[in-house]
């Protein structure tokens, strides 16, 4: 169970990362609409840290990303229930 949710995190973490950057913005950007330190982005960009629901809708709403992105893909939400 708790591979899964280090997977998890990672790919969440992924996406913030890729679309950070597809944006064109850095790190302490994120972190500042937040209102967290920029080695907190860092550690959710890299699956350290898990990033709370209300952080990543607030990120998706400030820099109209896609909540999609984030959805858990069917392998990962069947590992997850077993």
């Amino acid at each position: 169970m708790k591979n899964a949710k280090n997977q998890i995190n990672n790919k969440i973490g992924g996406h913030i990362k890729r679309l950070r950057k597809q944006s064109k913005l850095t790190q302490s950007n994120l972190a500042a609409v937040l209102g967290v330190s920029f080695q907190q982005i860092q550690k959710f960009e890299n699956g350290e840290n898990r990033i709370f629901a209300h952080q990543l809708f607030e990120l998706c709403n400030e820099f109209k990303w896609n909540l999609d992105e984030f959805k858990a893909s069917e392998s990962s939400v069947s590992v997850l229930n077993s």
